[in-house]
């Protein structure tokens, strides 16, 4: 709005200086009409449109105009030449040093044909300051432009960040709820082989133990020792299976983590082993999200840069804080320098964002111990320097 504002105010300048040439000096109407509509087109044309033979050209021909006013009909002003300042110092970004050299002819040929009528010194600095002062309003309004056209990019991609961030979100819970049902059907199928195995010996001892009693009930009483352990067995069996479905009613914490290193010990060569020093309690969503993913990122490394048969995930909650462990015996030693690729920072930045705690450290005598502590409940603040060290 600024801009079309300022072209009709110089378009209008631009008339009154031709209509104030032409009434006072009674000039060619031929040379007036062409000087008009070459800075008409200079203003209103866009700057696309334009390139360096056309500026040289109708600059050119201004000053020649200039020229044969001053020199054929007397015109002892250089009027004529003033816009080509103005409108030259607006021109910036590809053509703006061609445009400098241009206003420094244009302002050169006034003060020409300006003297002796009129001091060289305060033309020189007029014209010069009016350059100045145009160009750096326009370069102004070219960084704020482009600062804006930034802003609306970098808000564009913040906004498309958050969406893709929400989408990933989501692809984690449900990455999480199948992992969680993997392992509910993997309890069940172990239920079903194991309970169901036990159960099924303990129906048939007792239907033995049924016919026995009458004839001889001394055996009867050995074999009653016997299905007690069977019994017992199978009751450990379900109390198992009952803690462990009934850790997280929501299918996204303890189970989803088991269900993880399940499916890895089920599709690769490393025996992964899950051991839970505490008991647990329901996590947050967010929280089970990072240990997920951290899990999930450790579990990678070990598998593609390790080269380790067996790696031990431990987890325990104290004191309000999940900490949990991922032991490989891999080649990593001491003296192996430990550079943090893509996954690894990425755990590093899941804990840091989540205001946890991250370190790396060898096992004996060789293998990567990742240990990772959470707050259950998100806090905003981290504790990981880029080295992967616990503050």
């Amino acid at each position: 709005m600024n801009g079309r504002f300022n072209r009709v105010i110089a378009t209008i300048a631009v008339l009154l200086i031709f209509f104030r040439e032409y009434e006072i000096h009674e000039l060619p109407a031929a040379i007036g009409l062409l000087a008009a509509l070459l800075y008409t087109v200079l203003l209103w044309t866009r700057e696309k449109w334009w390139n360096a033979v056309k500026y040289i050209c109708i600059s050119t021909f201004m000053i020649a105009a200039a020229g044969i006013l001053h020199y054929f009909y007397g015109v002892t002003e250089s009027s004529l030449l003033w816009p080509l300042v103005y409108i030259l110092a607006t021109v910036h970004g590809e053509h703006g040093r061609l445009a400098s050299i241009l206003a420094t002819v244009t302002i050169a040929a006034i003060l020409f044909l300006s003297y002796p009528y009129s001091s060289p010194i305060e033309l020189f600095f007029a014209f010069a300051g009016l350059f100045v002062g145009v160009r750096s309003r326009r370069i102004r309004q070219d960084a704020y432009r482009i600062s804006q056209l930034h802003l609306e990019e970098l808000n564009e991609a913040h906004k498309k960040l958050q969406e893709t961030y929400a989408e990933l979100q989501e692809a984690t819970v449900h990455s999480m709820r199948y992992a969680a049902l993997e392992e509910r059907t993997r309890l069940a199928r172990e239920i079903h082989d194991g309970l169901g195995h036990e159960l099924t010996s303990l129906i048939v001892q007792l239907q033995a133990l049924e016919i026995m009693l009458p004839q001889n009930p001394e055996k009867a009483s050995q074999n009653v020792s016997q299905l007690l352990d069977i019994s017992r067995q199978a009751m450990a069996e379900v109390r198992m299976a009952v803690r462990e479905w009934s850790d997280d009613d929501t299918g996204l914490g303890l189970i989803a983590l088991k269900g993880l290193v399940s499916k890895i010990r089920g599709r690769s060569s490393v025996a992964c082993e899950f051991v839970l020093d505490s008991e647990v309690s329901e996590w947050p969503v967010e929280t089970g999200i990072v240990l997920y993913r951290v899990l999930q990122e450790s579990l990678t490394n070990v598998l593609r840069h390790s080269n380790a048969t067996s790696v031990l995930i431990r987890l325990k909650e104290a004191d309000e804080r999940i900490v949990m462990t991922v032991s490989d015996n891999g080649q990593y030693t001491d003296h192996t320098p430990l550079i943090p690729g893509f996954g690894l920072k990425g755990i590093l930045e899941r804990c840091r964002l989540h205001g946890g705690t991250c370190s790396f450290s060898s096992e004996k005598p060789h293998g990567l111990r990742i240990e990772v502590a959470l707050p259950i409940v998100p806090i905003e603040s981290g504790g990981i320097d880029d080295t992967g060290k616990i503050d």
